[in-house]
């Protein structure tokens, strides 16, 4: 059954947040992380700053503020995300590319773009936090959204509320591709619209150096050799 409330309502309403189980937040420049007390960490991508990083602020946690979101989205990351899933593969060696006519790239994933124009596979690609001049103008996204027969999709879409209204956009016949660091490894992202695989990040426990990075204001540069990648595949 397919899936219309948007994820972190959608897992709040199911397993709810517990506060106590909550080791250590922070917030660096560019990501977020939360480690819990069994040592499980979770991290998302933040939009344009670090965020409120005081636990006091969580006991009214309010999913229209982003802050509270970006919180919300590493605690179901660091309960999900070292589940035993799928010890994980690069996207272009579990999916074939060349067969899609229209691919359209939600979140400027460079090295997807570089693999991608070496194998001369193109794909349009929409960036909020970049202006290189290969990306498509923001406003031509839904027209492009529509016509796409496959979408790369960043997880950042999750914790900034923008992923329900993309993939509400895109064709019944789409395939979509949700990945990043920042997405939740639950078998249920794969019950939303047009949601094929996840592809995601899993970090080994009590990684202190880890947190420092993040609370440092790092990207995935510096952090992802920390991780292991992971994925979900929907094989229906």
């Amino acid at each position: 059954m397919e899936i219309k409330q948007e994820p972190l309502a959608y897992f709040i309403d199911k397993y709810g947040i517990d506060l106590p189980d909550i080791k250590s937040f922070v917030s660096g420049e560019n990501y977020s992380a939360l480690m819990l007390n069994d040592g499980s960490i979770g991290i998302c991508g933040n939009v344009d700053r670090a965020v409120e990083a005081d636990l006091e602020s969580t006991q009214n946690l309010d999913l229209a503020r982003i802050d509270d979101r970006i919180f919300t989205n590493c605690y179901f990351n660091a309960k999900f995300n070292n589940s035993g899933n799928d010890s994980g593969e690069d996207l272009l060696k579990i999916v074939d590319f060349m067969h899609y006519k229209q691919i359209v790239m939600i979140g400027n994933f460079h090295p997807i773009v570089a693999k991608f124009q070496k194998m001369e596979i193109k794909s349009d690609i929409f960036d909020l936090k970049e202006d290189s001049d290969y990306l498509t103008p923001m406003p031509q996204q839904q027209d492009y959204l529509s016509k796409a027969d496959c979408v790369i999709l960043t997880a950042t879409t999750i914790s900034n509320e923008t992923f329900l209204p993309i993939i509400n956009k895109t064709a019944a016949s789409c395939d979509i591709f949700l990945l990043g660091p920042s997405t939740p490894m639950h078998s249920d992202m794969l019950k939303y619209r047009n949601v094929k695989h996840l592809f995601g990040t899993a970090f080994d426990k009590n990684l202190e150096e880890l947190i420092k990075v993040i609370a440092a204001g790092k990207g995935p540069r510096f952090f992802l050799k920390f991780g292991k990648k992971t994925m979900l595949l929907n094989n229906d």
